[in-house]
Parts: structure tokens; C-alpha cells; sequence
């Protein structure tokens, strides 16, 4: 293990560049250099063994994301969930808010909204309408059946887009951490919740960063402040050059992800037209985060 939140806990801290420039080098070195370097094999995604289990914090701990293969595991929830419990998260936030939201499946739920169509989901974190005050902090996926054709995803760790901001304007990244730069806004009525706003990256009470980003403008309502709205363009003008620490690929039968809500994109797929074939990922999102220097 790194232990870098031991070794560099000043690392987020603007004011401070020593950690920051010590963990910002093996931070670069340790990064997976392609998508198979994210990847764990498990023998039983519900019960890893002590080595397995390992293998997946170390992995998290280089890039906040794992790719894991489920095993002897039967294809359900309940895997998913005992997955996350052998890691050390158990607070998700299934669902008073949308009770099927845990299975994407095809349009038909959230009436049609983006994430559950076949449609390309551009650059975003999960669940963005929750305040920087209760964030979802982890996103597991399991998948039990692709796409007939695409659904990839595109991948990046929060924390690289934070070394390519400090590295080329910490005055932007200065307003994006310290100002709460956007509101909610509800997709359907328009509406605006400012107690689901907050900032862009915060670190929490662990000292680990955190990051909340949409490219969906139906629920971002970005702050009109003239040093917003500039922050704002550095931001989304770096998600949308692809940094070359994104990483690409396609969660098969039987594959899934374990990330500390890392952004990501879905490329447009096409569904079987048997419904009983039809593409299914399970997903749960968590209040907490896999932290490899926590006893899970």
C-alpha cells in the first residue's frame, strides 16, 4: 500500500506544496497505464479472500477504481452489496428516491432520462443532487448482460484531474474548491435547490478528495459569479480534452466496477430487442468510500 493519505495528508491543501508535489510524482508513476492493469480477478465477488481483497485497495488507492471480475458469485444485488460490506461500505442510497434505480436496464426508467437510455452520457460523476455535504462517495456496478453493440465507458480518476488543474491554473481550482459553484437543478420542473449545491472538489473528513461534475445541463446550475464561470470553462475544457489518463473499455457478463465516484462517460449502445436479453448492469452508490487505509 502507499499509504499516501498517512505519508502526504497535506496533499490537497493549496497552501502547502511539499506533499503535494511528493505525492503528485508517485501519484503519476503508480497510475494504471491501461485498462488490464485495473482489473482483479476474484474467485467469489461476496466473499474475496484476504490476497484479493488487497489487490483491490492497492488498485483503488493508485487510481480510485477497480475492475473486477464476480466469480462464482451469482449475478444479483445482493453480490453487489456483499461486495461492497467486505470492502467497508454499506451506506447507499437505495432508494427512496427511485426504487428500480439500481438496475439499468433500458429507457423505461426515470422517464426516459439519459443514464438509462441508449443514448451517449457525456462526462459526470453520479448523483450530482446530493449536497457536497452528503455526497456519493463510492459507485459499484456489476453487469449481467451487455449491450448488444457499444456501452463502453470512458473512465478518469478525480484526483488526476486535479493534479492537471493545479499543474495549469490553481486559480481556477482555488475557486472550485473553496466557493460553492453550483445548484441543483431539478430535471424535470427546473427548479433549483440550493441545499443540493455546493463545491466542485472538497476533501472530506478523512482528508480525501472528493469531486462533483455534470456536463448535463438540465441539473447543473452553475454560479453566474464572473470567477465561477471562468473556473468553469478551464474545468470543462480539460474533461473535454481527455487527459491522457482516461481509460477506456466495456463491463462484460460478469464484470463489474468498484470506484470512489470517478467520472466517467457510456457510449452509445444498441439494445437486444428480446427483452429478456436485454442489457442489465446493477448499481449501488454509496455515502461512503473504499479507503485502503481503513480496515474494511
Amino acid at each position: 500500500m502507499k499509504r499516501w493519505n498517512l505519508k502526504y495528508p497535506r496533499r490537497f491543501d493549496l497552501g502547502s506544496d511539499d506533499d503535494y508535489l511528493k505525492w503528485r510524482d508517485e501519484k503519476l508513476a503508480a497510475y494504471p497505464k491501461n485498462i488490464g492493469e485495473l482489473v482483479v480477478e476474484l474467485g467469489d465477488m461476496t466473499a474475496p479472500t484476504a490476497a484479493e481483497k488487497n489487490r483491490i485497495l492497492e488498485t483503488v488507492e493508485r487510481a480510485n477504481m477497480c475492475i473486477y471480475t464476480a466469480g462464482a458469485a451469482e449475478l444479483e444485488m445482493a453480490s453487489l452489496l456483499a461486495l461492497g460490506r467486505q470492502l467497508g461500505v454499506s451506506r447507499t442510497d437505495k432508494s427512496a428516491r427511485h426504487a428500480q434505480s439500481d438496475e439499468l436496464t433500458d429507457s423505461g426508467i426515470l422517464n426516459r432520462a439519459v443514464p438509462f437510455s441508449t443514448r451517449h452520457c457525456n462526462w459526470h460523476t453520479d448523483a450530482t443532487y446530493y449536497g457536497s455535504g452528503n455526497p456519493i462517495q463510492a459507485l459499484f456496478l456489476l453487469c449481467k448482460r451487455p449491450a448488444v453493440e457499444g456501452g463502453s465507458n470512458k473512465i478518469l480518476d478525480h484526483e488526476m484531474l486535479y493534479i492537471h488543474l493545479r499543474e495549469q491554473d490553481p486559480g481556477a481550482l482555488e475557486v472550485l474548491m473553496n466557493r460553492d459553484c453550483f445548484n441543483y437543478r431539478n430535471p424535470a420542473t427546473g427548479e433549483v435547490d440550493p441545499q443540493r449545491g455546493g463545491k466542485v472538489f472538497w476533501t472530506n473528513a478523512d482528508g480525501h478528495l472528493c469531486h462533483r461534475f455534470s456536463f448535463r445541463k438540465t441539473d447543473m446550475a452553475w454560479s453566474g459569479e464572473s470567477d465561477a464561470a471562468v473556473a468553469r470553462k478551464v474545468l470543462e475544457s480539460l474533461i473535454s480534452g481527455e487527459p491522457e489518463q482516461v481509460i477506456e473499455g466495456r463491463l462484460e457478463s460478469g464484470m463489474g466496477l468498484i470506484s470512489n465516484n470517478v467520472l466517467h462517460t457510456r457510449e452509445r449502445l444498441v439494445d437486444s430487442s428480446d427483452a429478456a436479453q436485454k442489457r442489465l448492469l446493477f448499481r449501488a452508490r454509496f455515502h461512503d468510500r473504499v479507503d485502503p487505509g481503513r480496515p474494511a
